[in-house]
């Protein structure tokens, strides 16, 4: 299968490393689609340019000849008079430029499959000019997402570029939510049909980078004489909650909790997580590693005993952390609430807490430090539950057997 893979949005640059989480998740499942026998070609626009590569190491810029020299300027005169007069901003030239390059570049390709972004609007309309199948990838709810850090579209700017979003998942042939919580919102807030949307969940790394043998979940059970080892893994913005995490890692030192906890990750919060962990006294008991590649934080997956993900101010259906904890066959504690997320099964794959309860969190941790073998057999568990679920080749095969069926007449 000839599949373009595309994201026109510019979510990740897909070039830099170490690569954020949207940025792995595109290169593993690009990489599985490749190991499977498909010929992909990636777009993506980063920095105001488009890339293709086919290969994730040779990146090209491409354009289209005759959006250059004199349109290129025509443009710049409609932006400009767009900004003066601040009428709504629809992605048009941004769209249309994506388009023709999908179009030049994706000849005889057979199916796109594209990491939605707001406003991205080129992909669907190469493929319907193509008459191919546009399958999108949802992660995320935009919206909201943007209503959280304060961005969001207002007035007329809101109205026209929900009524764009909605046109262009409506002509979509398909989507792929990764988790049922992100599928029943997109249905809940888009009004799409049931069937129009499947879930196919993220995968983890971890799964082919450490083996069993590795764990300490499956390792003889020894005196531990360096205290019970908790790690949180990703980004550190406000919605991740680890002032929450840190100030319930306070609370169960000071009951008696023997712990360490690793912070793998960097973010706008660093500065602010710095001073809360002065002002809390827990400097001994806390390592900032800073923003490390997969090979690097699987050594600290791999000698960890609980994971954590304490977020707040947002709903997380299936981190990627979440997915790596598991593979690392570590016990993980996760926020949560009406059955989300459903890729930890409390009490038998990890524990779910509510959002923002340090008191609860702090519980949990207690819980799972003092009980040794429910923390090892849970992250036994988890890792048992990875290997069969959880791996990229195993989304790469679900995501082919949909194109698959999307495909057929």
């Amino acid at each position: 299968m000839k599949i373009g893979y595309l994201m026109q949005a510019g979510v990740a640059d897909i070039r830099k490393y170490p690569l954020s989480g949207p940025a792995l998740h595109v290169k593993q499942v690009l990489v599985e689609f490749k190991n499977l026998g498909h010929q992909v070609r990636l777009l993506t626009f980063i920095d105001g340019k488009i890339w293709k590569t086919d290969d994730l190491n040779l990146f090209t810029p491409v354009s289209v000849r005759w959006l250059e020299g004199p349109f290129r300027i025509f443009e710049k005169a409609i932006r400009r008079v767009q900004y003066e007069l601040r009428f709504p901003y629809i992605a048009f030239f941004d769209s249309m430029r994506f388009a023709q390059v999908c179009l030049q570049e994706l000849v005889d390709f057979e199916l796109f499959y594209e990491r939605m972004g707001w406003m991205g609007l080129g992909g669907g309309m190469a493929a319907r000019r193509m008459r191919i199948p546009l399958i999108l990838e949802v992660n995320g709810d935009h919206l909201s997402e943007m209503e959280m850090l304060g961005i969001a579209p207002q007035g007329l700017q809101r109205k026209l570029s929900i009524l764009l979003m909605k046109r262009a998942l409506l002509r979509s042939s398909h989507l792929v939510a990764a988790g049922e919580g992100r599928r029943q919102c997109m249905l809940e807030r888009w009004r799409l049909k049931p069937d129009k949307v499947s879930v196919i969940e993220n995968g983890s790394e971890i799964v082919d980078l450490l083996s069993r043998d590795q764990l300490r979940s499956f390792a003889p059970p020894v005196d531990i004489l360096d205290g019970t080892k908790i790690l949180y893994m990703g980004a550190f913005e406000p919605w991740h909650g680890i002032p929450v995490l840190l100030r319930a890692i306070a609370k169960a030192i000071s009951k008696g909790a023997d712990v360490r906890l690793v912070l793998v990750g960097s973010g706008s919060q660093q500065g602010t997580i710095e001073k809360l962990i002065k002002e809390l006294e827990i400097g001994n008991h806390v390592i900032l590693t800073g923003q490390l590649a997969p090979q690097q934080f699987a050594l600290h997956l791999a000698k960890a005993d609980i994971g954590v993900s304490p977020y707040c101010g947002r709903v997380e259906y299936s981190g990627l952390k979440l997915l790596d904890y598991k593979a690392a066959g570590l016990a993980t504690i996760a926020s949560g609430e009406k059955g989300q997320p459903t890729v930890i099964e409390h009490g038998r794959t990890g524990w779910i807490v509510p959002p923002c309860d340090e008191d609860a969190l702090c519980q949990a941790i207690i819980q799972l430090v003092n009980n040794v073998e429910l923390r090892r057999e849970i992250g036994r568990r988890a890792r048992i539950d990875a290997e069969n679920c959880h791996s990229w080749r195993h989304t790469a095969d679900q995501l082919v057997e949909l194109f698959s069926r999307v495909r057929a007449p």
